[in-house]
């Protein structure tokens, strides 16, 4: 018996079998981000939970106001609450698929192209399943006074839905809610939110051109924007002190408002 000797196989060493080719997009931008080198003037960039939540929110994300400073931020409270997500969101680790990035265009009256961004936090390809992890607390607490599901979650991982369904199969949704001693799930019933997405936008592409602040929707939510100063000298939103202060050399700081 004679063996195949390691000389005796011709590797093919032609530098016309590789061609150079653009690097791709995903590094450029990440590259971009870590030297803060962002077009503030790109717009029309739109992530789904913008979309399903505060509509003057996300306008001012889409003008480039700064963000202020929340009151809560330096409390030991806060801290913890920021830690606790961070350890509660390892839960995605259960999945080989995770955190996939997506951008969905949508078409708009001017003709300009809008792009929805999608970042997911789970996919089980074996079930075609979508899963959206919530960190929170008080899990118990919220079921039993309806505060979970919340609508905006629903809405959320039905527009992933959409986003997602032209690049992978998805037959079913899910959302987690986890804290530091309970986890529930809810299955989420599919609708077609492709009019509704594009709609939405469509109204926040005009609230920009004609510099029309939309009102603001006040929820429990508000006491954790980064804008209530703004929110609340534009009047028709936040009501009340604001629990988020204006950073320094800002607009509202030199006008000596606040």
């Amino acid at each position: 018996m004679t063996g195949v000797v390691e000389s005796d196989i011709e590797i093919e060493t032609d530098c016309r079998v590789a061609e150079r080719f653009d690097i791709p997009g995903g590094i450029i931008s990440y590259l971009l981000k870590r030297n803060r080198n962002i077009n503030p003037q790109i717009r029309s960039r739109y992530w789904v939970s913008d979309i399903v939540g505060c509509q003057r929110k996300s306008y001012y994300k889409q003008l480039g106001f700064e963000q202020e400073e929340l009151i809560s931020d330096s409390t030991i409270e806060s801290m913890w609450d920021a830690a606790r997500g961070d350890l509660l969101h390892k839960l995605t680790y259960a999945y080989r698929w995770r955190e996939l990035d997506v951008e969905y265009p949508i078409p708009l009256q001017s003709g300009k192209i809008a792009v929805v961004v999608g970042r997911l936090d789970m996919y089980d390809w074996r079930k075609k399943e979508i899963i959206d992890l919530k960190t929170t607390k008080f899990i118990a607490w919220q079921m039993k006074n309806g505060f979970i599901p919340n609508p905006e979650d629903i809405l959320q991982v039905q527009c992933y839905d959409i986003v997602f369904s032209q690049i992978i199969p998805v037959e079913s949704l899910i959302i987690v809610y986890a804290d530091m001693s309970d986890i529930v799930a809810y299955k989420v019933q599919r609708r077609n939110l492709r009019e509704w997405l594009r709609t939405k936008i469509q109204n926040l592409e005009n609230c920009i051109l004609d510099s029309k602040v939309p009102i603001g929707e006040v929820s429990g939510l508000c006491k954790y924007c980064k804008y209530q100063t703004r929110c609340h000298n534009d009047g028709e939103g936040f009501i009340g002190k604001p629990l988020s202060i204006p950073k320094p050399n800002s607009e509202f700081t030199k006008e000596g408002d606040w």
